[in-house]
């Protein structure tokens, strides 16, 4: 079975960097696991908000209520409008609001009668994430643990090049995915067909 790091594994590793013993659970009172635990979702939460294809979504519906406005969940990292879009989207809370409301900023209104297809970037828990950004994770949350915690310069400078091949892996990793090309259009999509060799042998 292949190994899926979890996040107890995780602040664990972060731990075991400046010397700690392990943990059993993430339920402690122990202040550096709580400061690596939260070490992990501050590199989680802005590493997702730079938008990789796992959790980037193109005219992804997000239709009204009756009431004419449009709620937005709370893993909603951001939003982009499509190119021939007519509003300009934002996230916002009204005043009294239970949650976020999509606003639109050129009519200056929350209120929307029709369903609105946005580009969105969803935000994911540590363990639903793909291996290789775990792994990244991991990395520099435990660099900047390490800095934070204990100052420790050395730790740093020792875990360097491993930040920089996660780092890289987490590319990699994006640009297997995405099959970006320069004939992508502007949501992603392939609008041209490359050249296949094998339809060559067809003819």
């Amino acid at each position: 079975m292949a190994f899926k790091l979890t996040k107890l594994a995780a602040v664990n590793i972060i731990l075991s960097n400046i010397g700690q013993a392990p943990l059993t659970s993430l339920t402690t009172s122990n202040p550096l696991a709580t400061l690596a635990t939260s070490m992990i979702d501050e590199v989680n939460h802005n590493l997702q908000s730079e938008g990789w294809v796992f959790n980037t979504e193109q005219d992804y519906p997000f239709p009204p209520t009756t009431s004419n406005i449009i709620e937005i969940p709370a893993n909603v990292l951001s939003l982009d409008k499509p190119e021939w879009s007519t509003i300009e989207p934002v996230i916002r809370k009204p005043t009294g609001a239970a949650n976020a409301q999509l606003y639109d900023k050129r009519n200056h209104t929350y209120t929307f009668t029709e369903t609105q297809y946005l580009k969105v970037i969803w935000y994911f828990e540590f363990e639903d994430l793909p291996e290789v950004f775990k792994q990244y994770i991991t990395i520099r949350a435990a660099n900047l643990f390490a800095n934070r915690a204990v100052g420790s310069n050395e730790v740093v400078k020792y875990s360097e090049n491993e930040e920089v091949n996660a780092r890289a892996a987490v590319m990699e990793y994006e640009t297997q995915q995405g099959d970006y090309n320069i004939f992508n259009d502007s949501a992603g999509g392939k609008e041209f067909q490359s050249y296949l060799p094998y339809n060559a042998i067809k003819r």
